[in-house]
């Protein structure tokens, strides 16, 4: 198979957001070429490899995916405090430059090279089919994001370091070991094949809310004529973090619940990790529906459709906690 597995960008794509996870790449994965070798008859079309096999090529840029709304925005002088509130349970994850890969259920170690762009805008990948190819200028795995790992399914040879790829289960461990030591364990959540011109590059390379590690090599019947792998395979995986450590806390309850007509309102709790307040309306049948949430800095009070219904508030903190319903305070 293929001496390496382009993954072609556009030259002029030149910056990644890597903060964020996101690789500034292409739309559109293109087929591999190669020259299939007839030199082992005993071998299966898929060990029978190319001399070049390529995991697609980028053509449009990926778009940058939209901001989700959140349910109880906070203002920019007050980001940091929240911050702070929030990391001290939060397990600390730092990101780790890769120089090895175990896969304890197929049996798989290779080291992992950094690898770039060519002149031609093509992704770097190992001349040693044994070794795995981390996308560098993309995102560190451990960090938040998408980061990208690729290699060879097959050689001339026999079969490559990612010859059993397709045979990962859910929740299989990939173990990821950085320049100094440390380690990072990711569990397979998912897995997919695609045509070689038809992946979704947006959910491979694009931004993410998680930690993420996708491992990306060739699959499907070896196309002697063409010289080509039809698919792509996607091994998706997500960052295995310890629980958080529960903040020593409940939200205060709030106070002075009052229904002024259509005006339900109420008092701000003092609590410094309270985000929001969460407004409920009691159905027929005990149930409790949302109606809104109102941020930490908001008017606390609401207009409400029926004055003769039943509501009740709750305080929300950073860590999603909520507090007892609060309902009208008795006169």
């Amino acid at each position: 198979m293929a001496k390496k597995l382009l993954l072609s960008i556009l030259v002029g794509i030149a910056v990644f957001m890597v903060s964020y996870g996101v690789m500034m790449a292409a739309q559109k994965y293109t087929g591999s070429s190669a020259e299939s070798s007839d030199a082992d008859e005993g071998n299966s079309p898929a060990v029978q490899s190319s001399e070049e096999d390529d995991l697609g090529s980028l053509g449009e840029q990926i778009e940058t995916s939209p901001e989700k709304e959140e349910e109880f925005p906070i203002l920019e002088k007050d980001e940091e405090k929240f911050e702070e509130l929030l990391a001290v349970q939060e397990q600390e994850v730092t990101p780790l430059t890769p120089v090895n890969v175990s896969i304890p259920a197929l049996d798989i170690e290779a080291d992992i090279i950094q690898v770039g762009i060519e002149e031609d805008g093509a992704m770097e990948v190992p001349e040693n089919v044994n070794e795995v190819g981390w996308f560098e200028p993309g995102t560190k795995p451990g960090a938040v994001g998408n980061s990208v790992l690729a290699g060879h399914v097959d050689s001339y040879e026999g079969p490559a370091i990612f010859f059993e790829l397709r045979n990962l289960s859910e929740g299989d461990e990939i173990i990821v070991t950085g320049e100094d030591g440390e380690s990072l364990t990711f569990a397979v959540t998912s897995m997919e094949s695609y045509p070689a011109d038809g992946a979704p590059l947006q959910e491979i390379f694009g931004p993410s809310d998680s930690r993420n590690l996708n491992l990306i090599t060739c699959t499907g019947p070896f196309d002697r004529e063409s010289g080509q792998y039809p698919d792509r395979l996607v091994v998706y995986t997500e960052l295995v973090e310890e629980e958080p450590e529960e903040l020593e806390y409940e939200p205060t309850v709030p106070t002075n619940v009052a229904l002024t007509g259509n005006q339900f309102s109420w008092y701000a709790v003092r609590d410094q990790e309270v985000v929001g307040y969460r407004i409920y309306k009691e159905l027929e049948d005990g149930t409790k529906e949302k109606l809104d949430s109102v941020s930490y800095f908001e008017r606390k009070s609401l207009i409400v459709e029926d004055p003769e219904a039943v509501y009740s508030v709750t305080a929300v903190s950073i860590d999603g906690k909520e507090s007892e319903h609060a309902y009208l305070t008795e006169e």
